[in-house]
């Protein structure tokens, strides 16, 4: 489908530069609208401190801090590419490849597919964790270093909670919503746009996955996000369907944080961040590799022969 919308016409460089701009208002927008909203639920003192720009006490305001959280993420994300999608497509949802339901035999492929990449992923977080940079960028090192750990802090206290009802937040913080800002902005958006710039859908799976993992601007998870990026993009390009690489995204993101409530409680032993790597990980990453591999074959003949025989509908 062309872009129809009133910026239907731009350059995609002029859209990429009106996306960012775009992703700029939506947040700043939902931040104070949410701040507002939140003065009855949490006071007037943390949600003056947050617009005074001074820092909060992430331990003693765990809640809120979520509450924040999640509202960053519908302003950078959600809502902007919603915003754009109108602005250049006039019809949002199609724009976006989200006006059709997909097929139950996608999902499930691109669950198993997630699935299966798990040692993989943590393989390529192994590794990346032993990258060092040159000894004149040590400063800089220090500080990524010192950022992730903190970012690792944050995150540690936001997973280990105990109840269902936080855990369930979690997950709508955690999952839902970054699986479908993300996917919206990075491939409903970014990747498409880069397409009809170069031309080509390698090269926009490719760009798409490097900023979508640089977004997150913690370079020891470069990455394993970067192939993640490229898992879901071409989900994207071979089903021509957002809502493939939303549910994979969601999953991921899901399994992630239940498993984190369920070992954190005690209820399992096993910890999926460590499974392949260490000894032995040679024989779970080969074996990931193979299943992706197969899956994937499975996933794009399947997309093919649907699409082939809608054509002759």
């Amino acid at each position: 489908m062309e872009d129809r919308g009133m910026l239907g016409g731009a350059h995609p460089a002029a859209k990429l530069i009106l996306l960012i701009i775009l992703a700029l208002v939506g947040l700043f927008v939902v931040m104070i609208l949410g701040l507002l909203v939140a003065i009855p639920f949490f006071g007037q003192e943390i949600t003056g401190i947050i617009l005074q720009g001074e820092g909060l006490d992430l331990s003693e305001n765990l809640n809120f801090s979520r509450y924040f959280q999640t509202l960053s993420h519908i302003g950078l994300f959600v809502v902007p590419s919603v915003v754009f999608a109108f602005l250049v497509g006039r019809r949002p949802f199609l724009y976006l490849k989200a006006s059709h339901k997909p097929f139950w035999v996608s999902l499930g492929i691109s669950i198993l597919i997630m699935i299966a990449a798990l040692p993989l992923v943590n393989f390529l977080m192994e590794i990346n964790l032993k990258l060092s940079l040159p000894v004149w960028m040590s400063g800089l090192e220090e500080w990524m270093r010192t950022a992730e750990e903190n970012a690792e802090v944050v995150t540690r206290m936001f997973l280990e909670v105990t109840s269902y009802k936080a855990l369930l937040f979690n997950i709508f913080m955690i999952a839902v919503i970054p699986a479908i800002g993300e996917e919206f902005i990075f491939r409903g958006i970014v990747l498409r746009l880069f397409r009809q710039w170069t031309g080509s859908a390698h090269a926009a799976v490719w760009i798409s996955a490097l900023l979508f993992s640089a977004m997150h601007m913690q370079f020891f998870g470069f990455l394993p996000r970067l192939f993640l990026g490229l898992v879901l993009g071409y989900m994207l390009v071979w089903s021509r369907n957002i809502w493939v690489p939303v549910v994979a995204h969601f999953f991921n993101n899901a399994a992630a944080v239940i498993f984190y409530f369920m070992h954190h409680n005690g209820y399992i032993n096993i910890d999926i961040e460590e499974v392949g790597m260490g000894a032995g990980s040679v024989y779970y990453v080969l074996t990931s590799v193979v299943m992706l591999a197969v899956l994937s074959w499975f996933f794009l003949n399947f997309e093919k022969g649907r699409q082939k025989r809608l054509s002759f509908d």
